[in-house]
Parts: C-alpha cells; sequence; structure tokens
C-alpha cells in the first residue's frame, strides 16, 4: 500500500486519520452545498467534529488566510499599477472574497481540524473499509 503524504490529503480535505475518507460532501464549485460536512469518514469511521460547535474555531484561520491573501494582492497592486485610485483596491479585494469564498471556507476548515482536532495518522486504517 502506497501511503498518501499528510501535505496531498490536507490539500484534497481528505481526513486526518486515514488520509482516504473525503470531509466535505460536495465538492467546492457545488455553491449550494459546499459547506456540508460529513459527520463520520466514510473509510475509517471516525468523527470529524470533535465537539459541538467545533468548527467554529476555524473563523481565526479564515481570518487569517483573508488578511493574507488581502495584503498580498495590495502589494501586488501597488508594485505594478502604482498610482491608482483606492477604488481600485477595494473592487480587488471585493471580488476576492467572493471568487475565494468557498476555497477559503473550505480550506480553513480543513486546516483547523489537521491542527486542533487531535488525530493523528493511523497507517494500519490505510487499507481497511468501515463497514
Amino acid at each position: 500500500m502506497s501511503r498518501k503524504p499528510k501535505v496531498l490529503a490536507l490539500l484534497q480535505g481528505k481526513c486526518p486519520q486515514c488520509h482516504q475518507g473525503s470531509l466535505f460532501t460536495h465538492g467546492s464549485l457545488n455553491l449550494r452545498k459546499f459547506t456540508k460536512v460529513n459527520q463520520y469518514c466514510s473509510h475509517c469511521g471516525v468523527r470529524f467534529e470533535r465537539e459541538p460547535s467545533f468548527f467554529d474555531g476555524a473563523m481565526y484561520i479564515s481570518y487569517a488566510l483573508s488578511v493574507g491573501l488581502f495584503l498580498v494582492s495590495a502589494y501586488i497592486i501597488y508594485s505594478f499599477f502604482h498610482p491608482i485610485s483606492e477604488n481600485v483596491y477595494l473592487i480587488a479585494i471585493v471580488s476576492e472574497v467572493f471568487l475565494l469564498y468557498p476555497f477559503m471556507f473550505r480550506y480553513s476548515r480543513i486546516l483547523y481540524l489537521y491542527l486542533f482536532g487531535g488525530l493523528k495518522f493511523k497507517p494500519e486504517l490505510e487499507g481497511k473499509e468501515n463497514n
């Protein structure tokens, strides 16, 4: 069995314990259901939401990702298009929020689960299927 690297499992939104089951029920481009998280891993059966409102803490990661994105965008606009109106900064940032919201939402939850979920990778679960 080939072990899936932790970074690849994280980027694909897989279970931190078995690196097989998906964290989300639908794809990020399904704008009606991209927020739906599986309660349990389909492969190893671990519960994703560690306690009630567990994923509320992901808002801090989302905030950090958003601030980083806004700073990089502002720097690029300033570096390549300066001098320019403040409205351009505003339009760029609001556009990024609308375009990247599904991805920022999902990756803030994925990162939060990997960092604070208390789940460690168990290679013995890789070949087993939960029924």
